[in-house]
């Protein structure tokens, strides 16, 4: 079991799905026992901003450089930042799941 409690095999259907980043497209690497979190690196992204983590629905897979950019920004609001801007990130742009999710609304 992860931090999340999400389960392992919602995850792993997650990590199958979600092979570059969610946001920016970027090419994306698994790093084992790396403190800190590479540019690069396959993130656990939570689409919500608050509890509960463990709904497989609000979660995607993220590089860290994204991860990190958005914190805890709901994603409307890190679309109109700099980063976002800058990377050409916005609702249109984003993977399937992410578009997905604003659809549904952020009550799920």
């Amino acid at each position: 079991m992860n931090k999340y409690k999400l389960p392992e095999e919602a995850l792993n259907r997650i990590r199958k799905r979600d092979k570059e980043c969610v946001y920016c497209h970027g090419e994306m690497k698994k790093y084992d026992h790396v403190k800190g979190t590479p540019h690069d690196k396959a993130t656990i992204e939570h689409l919500n901003t608050e509890k509960p983590w463990d709904n497989p629905s609000t979660v995607v897979i993220c590089c860290g450089s994204c991860n990190s950019s958005r914190g805890k920004k709901e994603l409307v609001d890190w679309f109109k930042g700099e980063y976002c801007i800058k990377k050409k990130i916005n609702k249109n742009e984003v993977a399937e799941p992410v578009k997905n999710y604003l659809i549904r609304g952020s009550t799920i």
